[in-house]
C-alpha cells in the first residue's frame, strides 16, 4: 500500500525502510534513506510521473518483488515537441528480518539487457534508452485517442492493453482488400472511385448520416485488410447511441471490445510496403520474445497525422492482437 504514494502529496512512509537502505536502478544508485527519498522528489518535481503497480508478490523469504508502468512528461522547456517517457519493469525488494524493513530496493526495465548501475556508472543500454525516447520527434495531434495502458516497453515495441472503443468503418476499395488479404496489411486502393476516407469523413461531419449529427475527430485512423475505421468519442458508448448512415453510404458502427496488442511505433508515410516490412519485424519480434498472435484477427496499422505533418514526424503503429500474455 504504500507503493502507492510513491509520488502523490502523502509521499512514501520513511520508517518502512532502513536509513541505509540501497536503492539501484540503470541510471542511479543511494546508499541511504536520503538519496532514495531525494530521487523520488526528483523525479515527482520534474516529471509529474504517473506509477502503476500491476502485480506484487513474495519471491523469497525476505523479498517481494512488483511489476510496474511508470510514463513521465519532460518539461516543455527545452522539450518544446513534449516529449514522454514510458517504462516498465519490476523491483525487487529485500527485507530485513530483523527490523521488517526494506534495505535493498533494485530496479529492472524491460527494455534493456544490463540492469543496474554497473562499474559505478550508469548502464549505457539505460542511457539509450531514455536519449531514444527524449527524441521521438513523431507528434500525435491533441486529439481523443483510445485509451490504453503500456504492460510492458520493450526495447523495439511496446505491449498496450486497450479499454473498449468504438469506431465508423467501411470497406477498402475491393482489389485492395483481396490483394490484403493475399498478405499484405493496408490494401486501401485499386484505381476505383471508391473513397473510404472520404466515406467515414462524410459520415462524421454529418453529411454521410441521416441526422445531420457531427462528431469530433480523433485518431487514429485504422486500416486492416478490407476495412478503413475512424475512432468515435467516447462519449459515445453504445453503437444505438450513433445516427444510422444514409441510404447509400457503405458505414457501419461497430464496438472494438480492446484486449492486449503488441505495437511498433514508425515514422514517415505508411505506405503499404513499409507497413508490412514493419508487420513482419512486429511478428519477428513477438514470437522472439515467447508471445503468442491471436489467431484469426488480422493485424492493422494505424495513422495518426494529417497529409500535412512533415513526415519525420508522423506516427505510425502497426498493431498485432496477442492472446495468453
Amino acid at each position: 500500500e504504500d507503493l502507492t504514494h510513491l509520488f502523490d502529496e502523502q509521499g512514501i512512509d520513511r520508517d518502512l525502510y532502513e536509513s541505509d537502505v540501497s536503492f539501484e536502478d540503470p541510471l542511479t544508485k543511494y546508499d541511504n534513506i536520503d538519496g532514495y527519498l531525494f530521487n523520488i522528489g526528483m523525479l515527482k518535481n520534474v516529471f509529474t510521473p504517473t506509477y502503476t503497480m500491476h502485480a506484487i508478490e513474495q519471491t523469497g523469504d525476505w523479498e517481494l518483488s512488483t511489476r510496474w508502468t511508470m510514463e513521465m512528461n519532460l518539461p516543455e522547456f527545452p522539450f518544446v515537441w513534449r516529449p514522454k517517457l514510458t517504462f516498465t519493469g519490476t523491483s525487487v525488494m529485500g527485507i530485513n528480518p530483523a527490523t521488517m524493513k526494506v534495505r535493498t530496493h533494485f530496479d529492472t526495465w524491460d527494455a534493456i539487457d544490463t540492469q543496474g548501475f554497473f562499474l559505478k556508472s550508469r548502464s549505457p543500454e539505460g542511457v539509450r534508452e531514455v536519449f531514444q525516447q527524449i527524441f521521438d520527434f513523431t507528434k500525435q495531434p491533441d486529439l481523443e485517442t483510445p485509451r490504453y495502458q503500456v504492460l510492458r516497453r520493450y526495447a523495439a515495441y511496446e505491449v498496450r492493453e486497450y479499454l473498449p472503443f468504438l469506431v465508423a468503418e467501411t470497406r477498402t476499395a475491393a482489389e485492395g482488400a483481396s490483394r490484403a488479404a493475399a498478405g499484405g496489411m493496408t490494401g486501401t486502393g485499386d484505381g476505383s472511385n471508391f473513397n473510404p476516407f472520404g466515406t467515414l469523413a462524410g459520415y462524421i461531419f454529418g453529411q454521410g448520416n441521416r441526422t445531420g449529427e457531427k462528431m469530433s475527430m480523433t485518431t487514429p485512423v485504422f486500416t486492416s485488410p478490407g476495412k478503413m475505421q475512424f475512432v468515435l468519442p467516447s462519449k459515445y458508448t453504445d453503437p444505438s447511441q450513433l445516427p444510422p448512415p444514409k441510404d447509400g453510404v457503405p458505414v457501419r458502427v461497430t464496438r472494438v471490445e480492446g484486449g492486449v496488442y503488441a505495437a511498433l511505433r514508425f515514422s514517415g508515410i505508411a505506405t503499404d510496403a513499409v507497413a508490412s516490412d514493419a508487420e513482419a519485424r512486429l511478428l519477428d519480434l513477438i514470437e522472439r520474445d515467447g508471445l503468442t498472435r491471436a489467431s484469426g484477427v488480422a493485424s492493422s496499422l494505424a495513422q495518426y497525422n494529417d497529409p500535412a505533418t512533415p513526415p519525420p514526424q508522423r506516427r505510425n503503429d502497426v498493431l498485432v492482437r496477442l492472446e495468453g500474455f
